[in-house]
């Protein structure tokens, strides 16, 4: 039901050829985590320990945020209602501050998954703030926290394995964050 709605709003809302009329999408998600995207990664079982219920069996909706995903030449023009506006992105940004990153000292918490998930989500949130092309006070607030998480990483986690967390990439990801900035 979800693609047919996304194939007829494409349809109905195509894009113009015209590059002087062109504008770029706004996100519409109300949502951390898109509707279509968290029916998917349930059916696909992509749902991460820190999204789960308080039992620890289903995807919390509450708990859910937008996976970061790789551009490709196939992939279409993400609709508005599959971006966040910065309003929805500085509270998941918020969200994953005060819900998750304390989790790393957790005995409970592999250091590795905890690393690996406000990674990606904060990647999504660089995506989703670049695909906008957003450029507004909050978007600015959002990159310098994308800057100090990869910035505590470098310090924090620089004795792991490097199979739980990779200084190269970290490196990269804290370059890209400031590039962006």
């Amino acid at each position: 039901i979800l693609d047919s709605r996304d194939k007829l709003y494409r349809v109905i809302n195509a894009r113009t050829a015209d590059i002087k009329h062109v504008e770029s999408t706004k996100g519409t998600c109300r949502d951390m985590c898109p509707e279509k995207e968290r029916l998917m990664r349930v059916a696909r079982l992509q749902v991460s320990s820190f999204e789960l219920d308080e039992d620890g069996e289903f995807m919390d909706p509450m708990r859910a945020i937008k996976q970061y995903s790789r551009s490709s030449a196939d992939q279409e023009i993400p609709l508005p209602h599959e971006l966040r506006s910065d309003s929805v992105l500085k509270s998941t940004m918020a969200y994953l501050l005060h819900n998750i990153m304390n989790l790393c000292d957790d005995d409970n918490t592999q250091v590795g998954d905890w690393f690996h998930f406000i990674w990606d989500r904060t990647r999504g949130i660089r995506k989703d703030i670049t695909q906008q092309e957003l450029c507004t006070p909050i978007s600015v607030e959002l990159l310098e926290q994308c800057v100090r998480f990869h910035i505590h990483c470098s310090g924090r986690l620089i004795a792991e394995d490097p199979s739980v967390f990779d200084q190269k990439i970290n490196d990269e990801n804290l370059t890209k964050s400031l590039q962006t900035l």
